[in-house]
Formats: structure tokens, C-alpha cells, sequence
């Protein structure tokens, strides 16, 4: 199986530092990465690209991640993998991601391991029809 990744996170140095762990994590299935700098942008590139798991962050302008969960349910997209990576770590806001469709939640930093084994959780969820 390969995948294509989607990366939304207002900091482009953000994007590069997942989508390098990502690439260590996922080596030997991971086909292209794409960026998006908010929830808005996400949505185009959804629509421009085939992605199987999609990272968000929380706290962005125009579109947070928390709109793009809400608004992703009223696409053709709805259903696909997004696994928050975020500095947040309150309760109230993962509680609020899982119940919008999130499957996974990392915290800022980071180990590229933990990625790796979200983007196994996601592509388990991928692979088991609901």
C-alpha cells in the first residue's frame, strides 16, 4: 500500500518538520506529501489530490483545524484519517477532535516514532471498513 499525506499547519517550518518525520516514519509506503497553510487551503488540496491520512494542527488563521473537521464532514472527503498534531493538550480540545472525526492526536514536539505509529492506527482504520 502507499499513501499520500496531507500536511495543514500555519508554519511552513512546521510543515517541513512533520513532513521529515513523516518521511522517516513512513519510508516504505509513503508516495508524495502536500502542504496546506490552513483549513481553507486544505480543502483545495483535498480536492486537487488522492490523500490517505491527513495532519492538521489546531490553532490556525482563516480555517482552525477544528473548522476544517466540521467542514470536512460535508465533503466527498469525509471519513478520511486526521490525526491532530498540535502544542494543545487539553482534554476539552482532543475530546473535541475525536468527536469531529480525528483519529489521532499528537502533541508538539514530537518523536517521529509517534507519527509512525499513528499513520499504522490510520491505515488500520483505512483497511477495516467501518
Amino acid at each position: 500500500m502507499e499513501i499520500n499525506v496531507l500536511i495543514v499547519d500555519d508554519s511552513a517550518v512546521m510543515r517541513k518538520i512533520i513532513g521529515r518525520s513523516i518521511r522517516q516514519a513512513a519510508t516504505d509506503i509513503l508516495k508524495e506529501v502536500y502542504e496546506a497553510g490552513d483549513g481553507l487551503e486544505a480543502l483545495a488540496e483535498l480536492d486537487k489530490h488522492d490523500v490517505s491520512i491527513i495532519f492538521c494542527d489546531v490553532n490556525m488563521p482563516n480555517m482552525s483545524g477544528m473548522e476544517f473537521l466540521r467542514a470536512l464532514v460535508d465533503t466527498k472527503h469525509k471519513g478520511k484519517p486526521v490525526i491532530m498534531v498540535t502544542t494543545e493538550g487539553v482534554e476539552k480540545t482532543v475530546l473535541e477532535a475525536l468527536s469531529l472525526g480525528a483519529v489521532g492526536f499528537v502533541r508538539k514536539p514530537f518523536e517521529a516514532s509517534q507519527l509512525e505509529s499513528v499513520i499504522r492506527q490510520a491505515l488500520e482504520r483505512l483497511e477495516t471498513p467501518a
